[in-house]
């Protein structure tokens, strides 16, 4: 019979015969195998051959994947697998719509069977504070809740909170741990720092109280990088940060932060003398480097989004995400890099414009310090978590497929591996095959539409029509 899996292991050599699925399974220690290779043999006995906890879980996720396939019987054969990169990471945004403790459970769980293992866990942005922090509970009191929704076609006027506490963060971490994956928690700054600046006023540039956002867009309102009681409130939120995520990696953002308020504050622009910066966008590097040097001394690996290249001073141990890199700094970076294209991975967009196609042919290896992958769900116009799965199923496993295998299969023969094997990942809201890869004329329909629903916010629109106008 025919067998699929995803993703592709290295290699199968298939042998004659067959053994009950309910054989044994013996575990074999391999020191010299890489920490998440394994080695799977199934013939009379299934044997599993690995050098870690995390070698065994990856070869029992592709043995539940052949028992779902052939049921009591089980053809022979000998396999092994290694993954492309270490780093193979989905993101979630509970920051525009807040996300619940189970359903980011149940992502989890369907994320670990196609061997996925980071969790990067977008938590602060300009709509919402999420973390629950001890040292300042102002944040969860002021700046968890909104007063409205203004996204697109989705326009009320409720109250929308929603905060995660202490407690529930470290289950998600627990829960991931014992999936193999690991938490890359994100607190953004300078920039996407308005639920912040809602609660603490003091830590902008003009003092003054900033309003949390009830729509998408790219804001002024951002970290003042020139007062010394900025960097001594982030470093008291860091620390319980740390203490919640054990995990290596710490995601400082750094997106999307506008100047103009620097360029008018006599602090930013103190700072900028006294440490013979070049202006403001190398000013954002002195930010990032010295929260990074803090966060060092916990043992910890900054990753931040591409645009903290801009400054030319990024330090670089620091690890980049790129996600839109027009003038390909990061392509000639020394940086180690996650890449996130924003064109081809960012799975909140239509499969109009965004097809399973698209996203299963795009190579990530832009450089040779290409450290892994991450493929993104920013929730500004998803609203439930039916939506989300939809958005996210099948085009999470078309990501996964590029992160951990060295030799995926064409694009068809992905087709019909998909066709057999969705149900056993247990996605009940996945989108059908037939909105996988929607015919031109339903491609450019479905573009309108959504260019209809960000219509409203003219930042968002401006910034697609430019986007798309560079493309061409």
């Amino acid at each position: 019979m025919q067998l699929y899996l995803i993703p592709a292991p290295s290699s199968v050599v298939p042998r004659n015969g067959f053994t009950r699925a309910d054989a044994e399974v013996i575990f074999r220690d391999e020191p010299t195998l890489p920490r998440e290779a394994y080695r799977l043999e199934i013939g009379g006995s299934i044997v599993v051959t690995a050098s870690s906890s995390a070698g065994r879980f990856y070869a029992l996720q592709t043995l539940s994947q052949i028992r779902f396939q052939c049921g009591q019987n089980l053809p022979n054969l000998y396999l092994e697998d290694a993954p492309r990169f270490a780093y193979r990471a989905f993101m979630i945004d509970s920051c525009r719509h807040f996300v619940p403790v189970p359903e980011l459970k149940k992502m989890i769980s369907v994320c670990a069977k196609m061997k996925l293992n980071v969790f990067h866990w977008h938590l602060t942005d300009d709509q919402g504070w999420r973390p629950e922090i001890g040292a300042f509970p102002e944040l969860i009191g002021k700046s968890s809740l909104r007063h409205g929704n203004h996204f697109g076609r989705e326009q009320d006027n409720r109250i929308h909170a929603g905060y995660y506490t202490r407690a529930q963060m470290e289950e998600i971490v627990s829960f991931a741990h014992e999936n193999r994956m690991t938490v890359v928690p994100e607190i953004d700054m300078p920039g996407h720092a308005s639920a912040l600046l809602h609660a603490i006023p003091s830590l902008s540039c003009g003092g003054k109280r900033v309003a949390i956002k009830t729509k998408p867009g790219i804001f002024g309102d951002i970290l003042c990088a020139g007062r010394e009681e900025t960097y001594e409130t982030l470093f008291r939120i860091l620390d319980e940060i740390c203490a919640i995520f054990p995990d290596p990696y710490i995601h400082l953002g750094g997106d999307e932060a506008p100047k103009a308020q620097w360029k008018q504050c006599p602090a930013c622009q103190a700072m900028i003398r006294r440490e013979n910066l070049a202006g403001e966008e190398a000013l954002q590097g002195y930010f990032i480097n010295r929260v990074r040097d803090y966060l060092v001394t916990k043992g910890k690996t900054v990753v931040t989004w591409n645009e903290s290249l801009n400054s030319g001073i990024l330090r670089d141990d620091v690890t980049v995400q790129m996600w839109l890199d027009p003038t390909k700094r990061c392509k000639n970076s020394p940086n180690p890099l996650i890449v996130s294209d924003f064109s081809h991975w960012y799975a909140d967009y239509p499969y109009a414009m965004t097809p399973l196609k698209k996203v299963y042919r795009y190579d990530p290896m832009i450089n040779e310090n290409v450290v892994g992958t991450d493929i993104p769900i920013w929730t500004e116009y998803i609203t439930t978590p039916s939506h989300m799965e939809y958005m996210c199923f099948p085009r999470f496993m078309a990501a996964a497929e590029t992160a951990w295998s060295m030799n995926k299969p064409p694009y068809r023969v992905f087709r019909t591996e998909l066709s057999e094997l969705m149900p056993y990942f247990g996605v009940r809201y996945a989108a059908p095959e037939e909105d996988w890869d929607p015919p031109v004329g339903k491609r450019l329909s479905g573009t309108v539409r959504h260019f209809g629903t960000i219509c409203p916010n003219r930042g968002v629109r401006n910034f697609f029509f430019h986007h798309e106008n560079k493309k061409k």
